[in-house]
């Protein structure tokens, strides 16, 4: 947590870190993902909080950053097959090719 805010201080400014710290405390509870998700998206610049408040979108800020960590997870999850996610909870995935293979 410590070392996100610290980065975005340092390339973002001061006023963004509280403003990550205020909008996204349960995204700094893993270590580098909020920095991740920003500088990914953002150039470095420390003028980004100034706009993001003046233009009232802290709003929208808030969601799209939500969103990208949406898409990250999803992603993630859905480089798995199917067999691999029922095997994962316990299930096994037959594949039936004739009719004798459903019957049994």
């Amino acid at each position: 947590m410590k070392d996100d805010l610290k980065l975005i201080k340092k390339h973002y400014g001061e006023c963004m870190m509280h403003l990550c710290r205020e909008l996204f405390p349960t995204i700094l509870e893993e270590e580098g993902l909020l920095f991740n998700l920003i500088s990914t998206h953002f150039n470095y610049d420390r003028d980004l909080y100034y706009d993001i408040v003046n233009n009232n979108l802290k709003d929208k800020f808030k969601d799209y950053i939500f969103g990208l960590l949406d898409i990250e997870i999803n992603g993630k999850e859905s480089l798995k097959s199917p067999k691999e996610l029922l095997r994962e909870v316990g299930y096994t995935l037959y594949e039936c090719k004739s009719e004798e293979d459903i019957q049994s």
